[in-house]
């Protein structure tokens, strides 16, 4: 019992590498190990959140440092300060806040601290919406975007919040829009699977590579060569996609 107290205070310490002794199947070995395995996930989530944070300071750091170059250069005289000049940082800033956001939303979503007004509502109706406001954007690109309804036996509402659901359709709408190859398009099918509504989201090349398809939704992660800084976000989308439908 000793040492399952000085591993406890250990633990409040800090000391998240602290263990105890445990042997048998009573009751005390149950504790001891439950105790371990306590401590192994909270040395575990630590770990995570340290990572976390050296990924933040790095994602915010290039757009800043990009910003300092363009700044400085007009304060040497290097670069004119003309419409092309603040047209750049006009462009930098706005890539800045955008993280910003991302980073704000999904700190929400992970902590369950992001609003939920959950009420009767018609998902298909949400989509069609959405894929009417993207369509002028889609045809801009070049591209297609259709919906295909299947037939349903009756009115569809599920209990969800419309805002939070239409987040997340234009999440993925908005991703094949930018990830797409021109000639291609987006095909989204509402249908059933069993007794669960399917909403299948179908866009054209290049796809995503099989080794990326595990990580796609881990936080600040892009496919190399089609995703980046520049072109899309921060990586942050799929992260803020998946917390919603957890909610």
């Amino acid at each position: 019992v000793l040492g399952f107290q000085n591993t406890a205070r250990r633990l409040a310490a800090g000391d998240l590498q602290a263990r105890c002794n445990t042997s048998g199947d009573d009751e005390l070995g149950r504790l001891g190990r439950d105790l371990n395995t306590l401590a192994a996930t909270l040395e575990a989530n630590e770990q995570a959140r340290r990572h976390w944070s050296a990924d933040i300071a790095h994602e915010l750091r290039t757009p800043l440092t990009l910003l300092r170059a363009e700044i400085e250069a007009i304060q040497d005289g290097v670069r004119p300060l003309d419409r092309a000049a603040l047209d750049t940082l006009h462009g930098d800033t706005l890539r800045l806040k955008r993280l910003v956001d991302d980073l704000y939303d999904l700190s929400l979503t992970d902590l369950g601290a992001q609003g939920y007004r959950k009420e009767e509502t018609d998902p298909l109706e949400v989509l069609r919406e959405d894929c009417d406001a993207f369509r002028p954007q889609f045809a801009a690109a070049g591209l297609t975007l259709s919906l295909e309804e299947a037939r349903l036996p009756g009115p569809l509402t599920i209990q969800a919040d419309p805002q939070r659901l239409s987040q997340l359709f234009r999440n993925l709408i908005g991703n094949s829009l930018h990830y797409t190859d021109p000639g291609g398009g987006l095909v989204v099918t509402l249908g059933y699977a069993g007794d669960r509504l399917r909403i299948d989201f179908q866009d054209g090349p290049p796809g995503v590579p099989d080794q990326a398809l595990p990580h796609l939704f881990e936080r600040l992660y892009r496919v190399e060569g089609s995703r980046s800084r520049d072109t899309g976000g921060a990586g942050l989308g799929l992260a803020i996609a998946r917390n919603i439908c957890q909610a």
